[in-house]
């Protein structure tokens, strides 16, 4: 095995200096990168040394890239880079709950910056989880939401910042680790979702990602059942197909520390490498123990001796590890570092963004009998956990114990700066002293703190009892915000979504009216009665539904008008599988799908797409996107979608002229865009005065080519050359079959080479039924346009000068019949029909989900 081959491999290691274990990694195994925890960092100078030091290692060892240097920077719970180091960054709910994602791409800007001073490259964040089960002891907090849109864009937006410092950003846990109440450091959890179910939650925010090109991917360390019954996430092909073969990802995919109990204990850390590997994951984790990264290592290469692990494999991930270096590291980057002055200021910037942040987060759930503000010279008694508490999420990744302290003096701090007669009582799973709990019952108001209580019965023993015991209470939940958030006898309810002092101070601004609450739950909560109007997705039925679909039409794309009969027969072609969104009985958007094909599954566009200008905003056309995507997986099998519809023939992607907005839409949702050089075209030329060039018809002659309209005794022949040439394009084809010359005479302008035999094709339609009820665009250029379209030339005889020569031909023939314009449609911007004179009437970007 070479050093490039083991340069797949991510490590850890214990101290705060190099210890002679990682030294042997570097230099005898060449491994690519470094991962750094809590234990690795006493103070900011030390950190710099460490890793000004790993990369002197690598360079000295004759590394031809620098190492990855990453961490678990996710801010808020998982914080490996503490105060007094740095101030404390709000983490991901803490900033979902702000509803303001440029916050998030602040946070994430300045954690990049802060990980580019201190010598770290690469940050295992943000978190893509999407929380959807209020009781996971390993997520929480540490995702934005449950609600995945929102999960998507705070994500997207922490990545941007990241990415913006030269930090690689890298989203985990793929491929959703929010649906489960077991942690994966100490077991095996199970999701028992199908497919469909996960293209619903956990798959969006990550679609997204990966058509925002984020540069790496994290594996879970779960099992789909419904998905492989064999391996968990993280070692299995088929979980990681449906990034690398769905989703096209060509990034680099890195495990999870495979030392963690949900593989360790079940195919062990060595064996779980080789699968992981084998599996589609570029850069192999194992964070802890120094036999078990040797062990690892070797049985690798075992595999690769043995030929159990395929040589395009390893390349595959040598080139995805050298591609991400090549394009974030550099030697000249990794062996320098900044001065200390620099980190004092940005320690500054740092302060300032994080209060703004906890300003904005703090959430007031419900407060229903107006308690706050309190009283400034009532007696008031806090109520903080005192025993151990569950610490709801990864804290360190180490194993070391899922039990964490409150320590709640800055928050009794925090309160006594407006009430210095505050009393502190800690509370847990012994029962309160008499006197303690006569301090209770006497005082005015009880602020009653609570962490992650769904996973700790004192806590939530306690919250049963103080309704009925205190004279008034004020519940704060400085962990999750579901302690109490489906218990509305808590009638005053706070949440900071961790128990940082800056999220506390706040929260005692709001208690005592200093400040008002700003944050807002991004958590579902039954207690929040839902809007009166409701959305519904329906199957679109053309005999009730086609009038209001076209009303939906005109108002939401009045640049685009098509006559009414041609709208009609565009959108009830029989391969159409549309869907209608309405709002209560109105139809307020829709979404036009078309089958490809008519025997096996065929391939499946998304033709248009539109909302009512009035709802827009709302959410409608993401949940028509959701639905019908949902349909045509169930009904058909099909993953995959592309932009545009084939036949009937609209846009063949995103036109370029709608609002910027648009793009950004289809990608926010997992659309992946071509590059904005790769676009496609519509073109159009007023043929009134069209001249065919000279050059183009003088070679077509000398080649002994012959041009003319098809005729009905050449129809056969004309089919077979379609057939054989384009086979696979099946509507294509179709087209020809439908334009029978008897009744559609000069609609085919045919190319015969001088043996007589048809050698090239393209429809030269009038603007007859056969084009309106086909091609959606033609008529709105003019009522005497005409369409050329489906140019082809035998296989035999390309790059021979037929295929300009015959548009002329074509052009030449439709100016004789009174057409004054022709439209062609699809066209790759390579400039071939510009050069008989069309021009670009639309351009567009296709793109695919």
């Amino acid at each position: 095995m070479t050093n490039l081959q083991k340069e797949l491999f991510v490590v850890g290691f214990h101290g705060f200096t190099l210890s002679q274990e990682i030294k042997t990694l570097i230099h005898d195994f060449h491994i690519g990168g470094v991962i750094l925890f809590s234990r690795n960092i006493k103070d900011a100078g030390q950190l710099q040394a460490l890793t000004l030091s790993l990369q002197n290692e690598a360079r000295s060892a004759g590394h031809v890239r620098p190492l990855f240097i990453g961490i678990d920077q996710e801010n808020g719970l998982v914080t490996r880079i503490l105060p007094p180091i740095v101030p404390q960054l709000p983490g991901p709910m803490a900033l979902a709950a702000t509803r303001d994602p440029q916050l998030a791409y602040k946070a994430g800007r300045a954690t990049g910056e802060l990980l580019t001073c201190l010598g770290i490259n690469m940050n295992y964040a943000p978190v893509c989880d999407v929380n959807s089960e209020p009781l996971n002891p390993v997520i929480g907090v540490r995702s934005p939401s449950d609600d995945p849109e929102v999960v998507g864009r705070f994500t997207s937006a922490t990545a941007r910042g990241l990415r913006e410092q030269h930090v690689i950003p890298c989203v985990k846990h793929f491929p959703g680790h929010g649906d489960t109440a077991v942690d994966s450091h100490y077991g095996l959890p199970t999701i028992p979702k199908s497919r469909d179910q996960m293209e619903r939650c956990e798959l969006i925010p990550f679609r997204r990602a990966v058509a925002e090109h984020v540069e790496s991917i994290m594996t879970a360390h779960i099992s789909l059942p419904m998905i492989d019954s064999e391996f968990p996430a993280t070692l299995s092909s088929k979980a990681l197909g449906i990034l690398r073969d769905d989703m096209r990802y060509d990034g680099m995919i890195i495990t999870d520390c495979l030392e963690m109990d949900g593989i360790r204990s079940i195919f062990g850390t060595e064996r779980g490498s080789v699968l992981a590997l084998k599996a589609g994951s570029d850069s192999i984790m194992v964070c802890h123990t120094f036999h078990k990264q040797l062990a690892s290592i070797q049985k690798i290469c075992e595999e690769v001796s043995s030929g159990n692990i395929q040589y395009s494999r390893l390349a595959d991930a040598n080139r995805r590890v050298a591609t991400l270096k090549d394009k974030f590291l550099n030697w000249d980057h990794a062996l320098c570092r900044e001065e200390s002055e620099e980190h004092g200021s940005l320690n500054q910037r740092i302060l300032s963004l994080s209060s703004e942040a906890y300003d904005k987060s703090v959430t007031l759930v419900r407060d229903k009998v107006s308690l706050i503000p309190l009283s400034r010279q009532g007696k008031i008694v806090l109520l903080v956990p005192g025993d151990q508490i569950p610490a709801g999420g990864a804290v360190d990744g180490e194993a070391e114990g899922r039990e964490v302290s409150f320590e709640g003096t800055s928050f009794h701090y925090a309160l006594r700066r407006y009430n210095d007669s505050v009393m502190e009582i800690k509370y847990g799973q012994a029962d309160l002293s008499a006197d303690e709990w006569a301090s209770v019952v006497s005082a005015d108001t009880v602020v009653f703190v609570t962490v992650n209580a769904r996973e700790s019965p004192f806590q939530t023993s306690m919250g049963k009892l103080l309704p009925e015991k205190a004279r008034s209470l004020v519940a704060v939940a400085v962990g999750t915000p579901y302690d109490f958030l489906e218990r509305p006898e808590v009638q005053t309810y706070l949440t900071t979504y961790e128990p940082s002092a800056g999220a506390l101070s706040v929260a005692a601004d709001i208690i005592f009216g200093a400040k008002s609450s700003k944050g807002s739950l991004p958590v579902r909560s039954s207690q929040i009665q839902p809007t009166s109007s409701e959305l519904r997705i329906n199957i679109f039925a053309a005999e009730r539904d086609m009038q209001d679909v076209i009303t939906v039409w005109e108002e939401a794309l009045p640049t685009y008008l098509i006559p009414t009969e041609s709208l009609r027969a565009l959108i009830g072609k029989p391969n159409g599988h549309h869907h209608v969104a309405r709002m209560d009985s109105q139809i307020v958007g829709f979404c036009l799908a078309y089958r490809s094909a008519i025997k096996g599954p065929g391939q499946f566009h998304i033709a248009v797409l539109a909302v009512s200008p009035t709802f827009q905003g709302q959410g409608i056309g993401t949940k028509l996107l959701t639905e019908t995507r949902a349909y045509i997986r169930t009904a058909y099998g099909i993953n995959q979608v592309k932009l545009g519809s084939s036949f009937p023939r609209f846009w063949p992607g995103i036109p370029q002229d709608l609002p910027p907005s648009v793009q950004e839409f289809f990608v926010h949702r997992g659309f992946r865009l071509n590059p904005p050089s790769a676009r496609s075209v519509d073109l159009y030329q007023d043929i009134r005065n069209f001249q065919s060039p000279e050059k183009y018809m003088s070679r077509a002659r000398a080649a002994g080519l012959r041009f003319a309209p098809l005729q009905p005794d050449e129809y056969q022949a004309c089919l077979a050359g379609q057939r054989r040439n384009f086979a696979e394009k099946h509507d294509w084809v179709q087209a020809y079959v439908t334009l029978y010359p008897k009744d559609y005479p000069d609609c085919v302008m045919t190319a015969f080479d001088a043996e007589g035999q048809q050698v090239g094709w393209t429809l030269m339609l009038p603007p007859i039924p056969a084009l309106n009820k086909v091609w959606a665009f033609p008529q709105i250029c003019g009522p005497r346009t005409g369409l050329i379209g489906c140019v082809g030339v035998d296989e035999s005889h390309r790059k021979s000068g037929i295929g300009l020569a015959m548009i002329c031909h074509a052009v030449e023939n439709m100016k004789q019949r009174g057409i004054e314009g022709v439209f062609v449609d699809w066209v790759a911007l390579d400039g071939w029909y510009e050069k008989v004179g069309f021009r670009t009437w639309r351009s567009y970007r296709p793109g695919e989900i």
